[in-house]
C-alpha cells in the first residue's frame, strides 16, 4: 500500500511539472518583442535568436555567441554549445 502511495505521489509530481512549468508567457505580440518570455514555438525561437541572438525556449534561456554558435548554460553554469 506504501509503495503504491509513494507511486502516485511520484507521478502526480511529473505530471504537474510537466503541464505547469513549460507555461508560454505573455501574449503573443510579447513574445515577439520580448526574448526573455518562454515560448513552446520553436519558430519564433528561431526568429527571436536571429533578431535579438537569445531566447528563451521550453525553459531554457539560449544564447548566441559572437562567433554564431548557439549556446546555453547547464544547472552547473557550463556552456553547453547546441
Amino acid at each position: 500500500m506504501n509503495v503504491l502511495v509513494i507511486v502516485f505521489f511520484i507521478a502526480s509530481i511529473w505530471i504537474i511539472r510537466k503541464l505547469a512549468w513549460n507555461v508560454e508567457e505573455g501574449t503573443i505580440e510579447q513574445r515577439e518583442r520580448n526574448p526573455e518570455l518562454n515560448t513552446k514555438n520553436f519558430d519564433l525561437h528561431e526568429r527571436r535568436l536571429d533578431q535579438f541572438a537569445k531566447s528563451k525556449y521550453k525553459n531554457r534561456m539560449f544564447y548566441i555567441g559572437a562567433d554564431g554558435t548557439c549556446y546555453y548554460y547547464s544547472a552547473t553554469g557550463r556552456k553547453i554549445y547546441c
